[in-house]
């Protein structure tokens, strides 16, 4: 009896990491463009591996791309947030859903749901940045271009310091 315990426990190690391994190229399919192709690995991952609920955002995301079928993918994009609601991935490829949709304020509202459990996600600070969306001024009673706004904006608020591409060096 033992060993046959045994060998299903191998037979479902084999098969999550059959799973993994087609979410994982899913993934890569997924940032190439590829989206009929990322959606067919994502639903084998998830066939696979019915447990794992972080791949149904994925899934949704692609199935968005690929068949424009917008409820279903946001339907996908809250089963996955619903099972593991503190990854900012998730409630990401939900905003993600929404802008395809053409529905900015939900994507923007999802956005900031992301940067809630993670402020320092920057695929959603670099969205937001992309949508036009600024932060509040610091005194909400006067403009944003108020002097003291602008004055304390700069020193309260850490600059961004974007790293510097090194000059190319040509052979003489």
């Amino acid at each position: 009896m033992a060993n046959a315990k045994e060998r299903r426990q191998r037979q479902l190690a084999v098969v999550g990491a059959i799973g993994h391994e087609h979410f994982m190229t899913g993934v890569r399919m997924l940032y190439a463009c590829r989206y009929g192709d990322a959606l067919n690995h994502f639903l084998e991952a998830s066939m696979l591996e019915p447990d794992a609920r972080g791949y149904l955002s994925y899934l949704g995301l692609a199935t968005a791309h690929a068949k424009r079928k917008f409820s279903d993918a946001e339907h996908l994009c809250r089963r996955a947030i619903e099972a593991e609601y503190h990854r900012p991935e998730h409630y990401y490829n939900l905003a993600e859903v929404f802008h395809l949709a053409g529905r900015k304020a939900d994507a923007i509202k999802a956005y900031n749901q992301a940067l809630s459990w993670n402020p320092n996600y920057e695929p959603a600070q670099d969205a937001l940045r992309k949508l036009g969306v600024r932060k509040q001024p610091v005194l909400g009673s006067l403009p944003r271009s108020h002097p003291l706004n602008i004055f304390l904006g700069k020193t309260l608020r850490p600059r961004r310091v974007r790293p510097t591409r090194p000059v190319p060096v040509t052979a003489r």
